[in-house]
């Protein structure tokens, strides 16, 4: 059964490394860029918050000479930066994907960002104006010992087509041991409902995120969460059982909230019995709510959702993690 978000296509990547100069500026849609990340902070460094800089996005729109209508993307913060790379493929514990010789196998080339978040309120903004194209220009780096040195902070699991956002668990692979998913993000599965002629894909640009599944594998064990897009991927090409069950992912709201137990997940024909063909665009799960309040944690003085008062002061769970190792 698949733990990886991707269909693999393995390519050739030493030519990658060739590049002449250091950084090249090309245009691009936001939706042709992938994620290096496995997940990301919903705030940026200054505090500022990725869902009052989508909507500080402005959509000008470019003049030509076709009936065609698109946009470039105005932005409040600078250029983002990418290479063009095929990532190795990563199971959903983070691990290497090995073929039949024992090689690591590598996932789709395209152009990978290295400012995640950024790319997030971009594609956010794209989404909203789909199917009118909007394009940005980004700088892509060639320099060879550069890359190298960005590929080494790669964490993506999915070759960069969806993005956990959650809060703050340290940094690199730190970030990725412990968290709890407040949404994810795949524009393929936000845009895939406009099919069906429903708004959805505005809904998606707004909340930033997208409806999404878990499933027990198995052992068991619950996975996901995943894009209700992907989900269709795996159905289409056989790479799930018909007995897979499955129940749509809500976000946790507490150490000790959230849906817990076999009991939730179902059979997939059966939660799909009257919809036209399993995951089909217009039978996703509801998008999930809105996160609670910010609140800045006493210790570590950042803002964070999960936390407890004591003593008059408020602490993250993260930092009572640490207390009780």
């Amino acid at each position: 059964m698949p733990n990886i978000e991707v269909i693999v296509a393995d390519q050739a990547t030493q030519r990658l490394l060739q590049g002449h100069g250091k950084l090249q500026e090309v245009e691009v849609s936001p939706l042709e860029v992938n994620f290096s990340q496995h997940v990301i902070y919903p705030l940026f460094s200054d505090g500022t918050s990725v869902d009052e800089t989508v909507r500080e996005v402005v959509a000008i729109e470019e003049e030509n000479d076709t009936s065609e209508v698109s946009y470039w993307l105005k932005t409040p913060f600078p250029q983002i930066q990418a290479v063009r790379w095929c990532p190795k493929l990563r199971d959903g514990e983070g691990k290497p994907v090995l073929d039949e010789n024992g090689e690591e196998r590598r996932g789709v080339e395209g152009l990978f960002a290295l400012n995640n978040r950024r790319l997030y309120v971009l594609q956010r903004a794209a989404v909203y104006h789909y199917p009118r194209k909007c394009k940005v220009r980004i700088e892509v780096v060639t320099e060879r010992w550069e890359v190298l040195h960005h590929l080494k902070k790669f964490r993506t699991r999915t070759n960069g087509l969806s993005i956990f956002v959650s809060e703050w668990h340290g940094t690199g692979r730190d970030n990725t041991k412990h968290f709890d998913v407040l949404r994810v993000w795949d524009w393929r599965s936000a845009v895939a409902k406009l099919e069906e002629g429903g708004p959805e894909h505005e809904q998606a640009a707004e909340s930033g995120s997208c409806a999404c599944w878990e499933y027990l594998d198995p052992k068991g064990l619950c996975r996901g969460p995943y894009s209700n897009w992907q989900m269709q991927q795996w159905w289409e090409h056989g790479m799930l059982p018909r007995e897979l069950r499955i129940r749509a992912f809500q976000p946790k709201r507490g150490e000790d909230e959230g849906l817990e137990g076999e009991e939730d997940f179902r059979p997939v024909l059966e939660v799909f019995e009257d919809a036209p063909s399993p995951f089909a665009p217009g039978w996703s799960p509801e998008l999930t709510a809105a996160e609670g309040v910010w609140n800045r944690c006493a210790q570590c003085h950042r803002k964070r959702l999960d936390g407890w008062s004591a003593r008059g002061q408020w602490y993250c769970s993260n930092c009572w993690r640490k207390w009780g190792a």
